[in-house]
């Protein structure tokens, strides 16, 4: 009898030690939860900065291409332009697509000397008429220049080999105009061929 009373004894606490257990364990309950709140807490303005961040930066662009052939200038040469309209003749609608689609394109083309002559359209302008061919006569190109090239164009004569840059800016499909940038002479017409001064067109032709 006396064992078991024993035996209770270290079973019953104390209320002292009880209360001393009870506060201790509570303590502990205090700081895990605290902790666990301020885990929860940081855990939650780490994603929302993350989220606010990404949210914040703009959206990737597509790609950069980088373009090989300029927008602005076309490979059509001289003859290749007539030829182009041949095979459009009676499609009068395709040749004004294809006029509008060249406008304002930058060119380089390669003709011959028909004339030199003062523009009908500024006092201060020089036009200089090109064939796609020596030996053309009806078709050609008129490229207008200012007053700056008005000693290189008149020493130009007939037939001479001619390569010209510029803004085509033609309003008429038949005679393609251009805003001459640069002229350079490519090979001088024969002697028994050229003339020393082009000459100018008849009056009456359509020439501006």
């Amino acid at each position: 009898m006396a064992g078991l009373f024993a035996k209770l004894k270290e079973v019953v606490v104390s209320p002292d030690k009880l209360r001393q257990a009870l506060t201790n364990a509570w303590d502990s309950l205090i700081f895990w939860v605290v902790a666990a709140v301020a885990t929860a807490v940081a855990g939650g303005v780490l994603v929302y900065s993350n989220v606010g961040h990404n949210l914040a930066s703009p959206p990737p662009g597509p790609p950069r291409t980088t373009s090989t052939t300029s927008t602005t200038s076309t490979t059509l040469d001289f003859p290749g332009y007539f030829t182009v309209l041949d095979q459009l003749t009676g499609q009068f609608n395709e040749r004004e697509k294809i006029l509008r689609s060249l406008k304002g394109k930058k060119v380089r083309w390669h003709g011959y000397v028909l004339y030199v002559r003062n523009s009908d359209r500024s006092p201060l302008q020089i036009v200089l008429a090109i064939t796609p061919t020596p030996s053309e006569g009806l078709r050609m190109g008129l490229v207008y220049f200012g007053e700056d090239m008005r000693a290189r164009l008149y020493a130009l004569r007939e037939k001479d080999s001619v390569e010209i840059t510029g803004t085509f800016d033609s309003e008429n499909w038949h005679t393609p105009y251009i805003q001459g940038d640069t002229m350079q002479l490519l090979a001088a017409a024969p002697t028994e061929l050229g003339s020393q001064t082009p000459a100018p067109p008849e009056k009456g032709s359509q020439v501006q």
